[in-house]
């Protein structure tokens, strides 16, 4: 049980995720106009923020809202994959918003109590095995786009999550109680770099493909630029080594300095990739030091954490089709959040 919480975020994020890279294929099978298919990354995230607070007052076992979570997220994937237009898709997305608001903020809450001697380091490796879902999500979602079909990619990639989530729901007991939630408005602005975080995260990525077919790229290479989230892997597993020796804070501002040097880097063509993958890199060790020390507090700030996180990745879904054609306006307002989350540093 221990490792199915660890890893959740594999199955999770694989499925989530995984329709970014096809934001334009997917408005071209339901003949819709480009940023129709925005709502459909947006509301799910905002289901996040509306639940995640309510996930640790629910009545029932760990292990019982963990499975049916990942279950509703395989579910709603599949469903939406078999949907003959937009507006179902979008719903299904939403169900899959239902499944996701029970996984992230009990896993975050779990992983202290379950490895009490390691609760740094396994934060790590669980931010670790977030990236390496978003990230194989999109990468295979758009190389099985291409050699299979658009609704064949979707299917495929919601699987994991639907089997996941019905071993969980087989032992719904195995995982220690949380006790009562305590919420602390003063950590906000650790929920503020929550939000920060996953807006940059999804904002760019959102806006990536559009800019990557402008410059000729085809739909699987496109698909192969999202492998730059595998950076994030080692980002994430050794931010808490490092911030054992430089200090939270220290590693904190250094993967922000790292972030603004990415973002830049995304303005020059033939650097475009090189600047994408240094971002998602620091992106994801910042993000574990972050989820980390939420969960460290309990599951009422790892609830409000993850609100506020998915906040950012709400507006993110809704904003990123004004900016379609003044990508380095969207940069210019990137790199400003960015440096709002560095002079924060919250996790004294």
């Amino acid at each position: 049980m221990r490792l199915a919480v660890l890893f959740s975020g594999v199955a999770l994020y694989s499925a989530l995720y995984a329709v970014v890279p096809l934001l334009p294929l997917l408005e071209g099978l339901f003949q819709a106009p480009p940023g129709a298919a925005g709502p459909g990354m947006g509301l799910p995230l905002l289901l996040l923020v509306l639940l995640s607070p309510l996930v640790p007052r629910l009545p029932l076992p760990a292990g019982a809202l963990l499975g049916g979570g990942l279950l509703l997220v395989g579910l709603g994937g599949l469903l939406g994959a078999l949907s003959p237009s937009l507006l179902l898709w979008t719903l299904f997305r939403l169900l899959q918003g239902v499944g996701a608001a029970l996984v992230p903020t009990l896993a975050i809450a779990l992983i202290p109590l379950l490895f009490p001697q390691r609760a740094l380091e396994m934060a790590g490796v669980y931010m670790a095995g977030n990236v390496l879902g978003g990230g194989l999500g999109r990468v295979l979602a758009g190389l099985l786009a291409e050699a299979l079909g658009v609704r064949q990619a979707l299917s495929l990639l919601s699987l994991p999550a639907l089997g996941l989530g019905l071993l969980l729901l087989r032992a719904p007991g195995g995982l220690p109680p949380l006790g009562r939630p305590r919420y602390e408005p003063g950590a906000w602005p650790l929920y503020l770099v929550g939000g920060v975080l996953l807006f940059l995260n999804l904002f760019l990525a959102n806006l990536l493909p559009y800019r990557l077919l402008e410059l000729g790229f085809r739909p699987g290479e496109v698909g192969l630029v999202y492998l730059a989230y595998l950076f994030g892997i080692p980002g994430s597993a050794l931010s808490g080594v490092l911030a054992r020796r430089l200090g939270a804070v220290a590693t904190f501002r250094l993967a922000f300095l790292v972030v603004l040097l990415g973002m830049g880097l995304l303005l020059k063509p033939p650097y475009l990739v090189l600047g994408f993958v240094l971002l998602m890199g620091a992106l994801f060790t910042a993000q574990s030091l972050a989820s980390g020390a939420a969960g460290r507090r309990g599951a009422g700030v790892s609830g409000a954490y993850v609100a506020s996180f998915y906040l950012g990745g709400t507006l993110a879904g809704l904003l990123y089709p004004f900016f379609l054609h003044s990508f380095p306006l969207a940069v210019g307002v990137g790199m400003a959040l960015a440096l709002l989350a560095l002079l924060l540093a919250p996790l004294r």
